[in-house]
Formats: structure tokens, sequence, C-alpha cells
């Protein structure tokens, strides 16, 4: 990139010689010699004025972006920079502009907690208690509750004039389910009494952080 921009400089400086010996060659009627010296002695600052910026390294390339109706110049930018100054550069919207890039807000620090904040602050926590144990001479399992018993109603199926009506064991039989599945709720309430310590802290998570909003 160095060699390019020197090249680029040489050539332009050229140029600019060409057409300064051009214009000492062919007399002007119109301009006086005192007005084409100061012409000359200003395109010569204006050359040297470039010369002495690419030396101390303020010769900088653009690289403009066009985005909907607005540009941005990329290369005040680095590989580093974060999103937000480039988003504020493009809203600007002045790609030639030689401003240094705005920097990205300090995130501000926290505000000192006072003791009284700290001590109610729950600990960071890792892992949940396990559930209370139960006697090792019990087997049971606490998720599933006592079946519930049938419905004790003797009949021969055969018999037409002692078997109950169907609407009466329809009737039976959705009594004895509504009682099962009430079986399973009670169960697993039961069940889950096992866990209230970990429930318990799981509130106080929740009423901590519901404090903050």
């Amino acid at each position: 990139m160095a060699e390019v921009a020197s090249a680029r400089n040489r050539f332009d400086a050229a140029l600019q010689l060409l057409v300064d010996k051009r214009d000492d060659g062919e007399p002007s009627p119109v301009h006086s010699p005192s007005k084409r010296s100061s012409t000359n002695r200003g395109r010569k600052r204006k050359r040297a004025k470039d010369d002495s910026d690419y030396e101390m390294g303020q010769y900088q390339h653009t690289y403009i972006m066009k985005l909907f109706d607005r540009s941005v110049d990329l290369a005040i930018f680095d590989e580093d920079s974060p999103l937000y100054p480039i988003c504020r550069a493009w809203l600007k919207n002045s790609p030639h502009s030689r401003d240094p890039p705005p920097q990205s807000p300090e995130p501000e620090a926290p505000a000192p907690t006072n003791s009284e904040e700290e001590t109610e602050r729950i600990p960071d926590i890792y892992k949940m208690p396990p559930p209370i144990k139960q006697d090792p001479d019990d087997h049971t399992d606490y998720r599933i509750p006592h079946p519930v018993p049938q419905p004790k109603t003797y009949f021969f199926i055969s018999d037409a004039d002692d078997a109950p009506p169907a609407e009466s064991l329809l009737l039976k039989h959705m009594e004895r389910w509504k009682q099962v599945r009430q079986s399973w709720i009670d169960q697993g309430r039961i069940n889950e009494m096992r866990y209230g310590e970990s429930m318990q802290l799981l509130r106080d998570i929740f009423d901590c952080q519901m404090k903050d909003v």
C-alpha cells in the first residue's frame, strides 16, 4: 500500500511539473508575469504540502460505501472497530470529512451497593438441592397412587334379567375413573413436597429479580 501511494504521488508530481513547464513556455497576453509567478508559487506550495503530508503519514485512502441514501468512509475504521461508531458515521452522512471516528460510549460503572443489598443478594447457585430422601426400608414409589378399587357388582352376563342396565354400568365406571384422575393429582402434589426446598429457592430468586424491575 505504501509503494502504491508513493508511486501515485510521484506520478502526480511529474504531471504537475509538465503543466508548469507548459505554462512557463506559453506567453499569455491576459495574465501578467506577476500573476503567473504567484500561481506557480501556489501550485508548488500545494505540491510541497502534499509531499509533506505523505512523509508525515497523513496521507489516507478512502473507501466510501453507500447504503440506501447515506455514505460512510470505512477507511477511517480498523478491523476491531465496533459497529456502533460505524453506524453513527453512516447516519452523519459525511464520508469526505477527515474528523476522527466517534468513539463508542464507555459503559457506566455500576453503582456501589450498600451492605443490606449485599446481604439480601442470593449467592450464585450451580446445583439445586436434592429432594427429601425417603426411609431406606420404604420402597413405595411416591409418584404412583394407590389403585382405586373396582365397583363390586356381581351379575351373570348371560342372564338378561339379572344384568344391570348399560347406563348404570357407564355411570359407575365414570365415577371410578374420576377418582383415579383425582388420586393421580393428589399423589403428584405429595411427590412435589419432597422438592419443597428447591421450590422455595426458585421462589426467592424470582422475588429478588422482581425487585429490580
